[in-house]
């Protein structure tokens, strides 16, 4: 099958003439009959009735969507495989958590695209497991994530090196009650109800770091899971609402507690750091990799 045979079709069907699309196309009207006859063959269906005034078959019609569509699609890779070969830019290829691509990627980009001159990026977001196999199958050059005990357990340090690039905060947050105060409060007394609790799903990489810090306080806290998500955005909007407790990044609640949608509740042992970290693959020889990574490694935040 020839893509010609393809937009051959595509101009019968629109003229609903032999002889008016072989004109159009450059081709005798005997060529331009055996092509489309051609195309039939490889379809293995008529496309065309030929009966005055020339209609297409119901078979036709359903394969004239599908043609228009492939035209569209071949026609756009060309061009963009074109454009790439004629203007050979290195592009940058990222895998970052979901909320990481809105909350600090973009400033992270702009910091680094000033210090080593524009540049193009291809970002790319999913879980935790999702973004760490887009690394490790080398579909990307660099990954964003959080860093907590689940994902060191899942990157192997012998196969990738990674630097901090920032610090973040879980902070404990509540909306307002109708007095203006928090409607949960940290920590709950023996002697009062379980607080209606916002939790992480197993898929969200932050769900380790806060398991382990409240498991290390020295006194439990009575927490009653009402909803769960494998999204912190999804948790955020519950917080707002009013329908529990939750721990968010610090860089996706700021905007919210400074408008007072939310309120931060509990003592500083309430709060709990953790990384942003960069990892790559050893070895990895792509230029700009290399030279941003150098960058960044100078600038390293201290570990903990």
């Amino acid at each position: 099958m020839q893509l010609t045979w393809l937009e051959d079709f595509v101009e019968l069907a629109r003229t609903r003439s032999f002889s008016r699309a072989a004109e159009n196309r450059f081709v005798t009207h005997p060529a331009f009959g055996r092509r489309i006859h051609a195309l039939e063959q490889w379809v293995g269906a008529d496309l065309v009735a030929r009966t005055q005034p020339l209609s297409l078959t119901p078979a036709g019609k359903l394969f004239l969507d599908a043609a228009t569509h492939a035209i569209d699609v071949l026609h756009a890779a060309r061009a963009q495989l074109q454009d790439t070969v004629q203007h050979p830019e290195q592009i940058l290829r990222v895998a970052t958590g979901r909320t990481l691509a809105s909350t600090f990627f973009p400033g992270w980009y702009e910091t680094i695209n000033q210090r080593f001159g524009p540049f193009p990026v291809s970002v790319s977001t999913g879980g935790a497991q999702e973004v760490i196999l887009r690394l490790a199958s080398g579909d990307v050059d660099l990954l964003v994530i959080y860093s907590s005990p689940a994902t060191r357990l899942l990157i192997d340090p012998q196969r990738y090196e990674s630097v901090t690039l920032a610090r973040e905060m879980l902070l404990p947050v509540s909306a307002s009650d109708a007095k203006g105060q928090p409607k949960f409060r940290l920590p709950a007394g023996d002697a009062t109800p379980p607080i209606p609790w916002l939790a992480f799903s197993q898929s969200l990489t932050l769900r380790g770091v806060l398991a382990r810090h409240l498991a290390g306080l020295p006194k439990k806290l009575s927490l009653r899971t009402v909803y769960q998500a494998d999204s912190y955005e999804s948790i955020l909007e519950m917080a707002k609402r009013g329908a529990g407790l939750a721990w968010l990044p610090q860089r996706l609640v700021q905007d919210d507690l400074k408008q007072g949608n939310l309120l931060l509740v509990g003592d500083a042992d309430m709060r709990i750091g953790f990384d942003i970290s960069l990892y790559r693959m050893r070895g990895n020889a792509n230029a700009l990799v290399k030279a941003i990574w150098e960058g960044v490694s100078a600038d390293a935040v201290d570990e903990l």
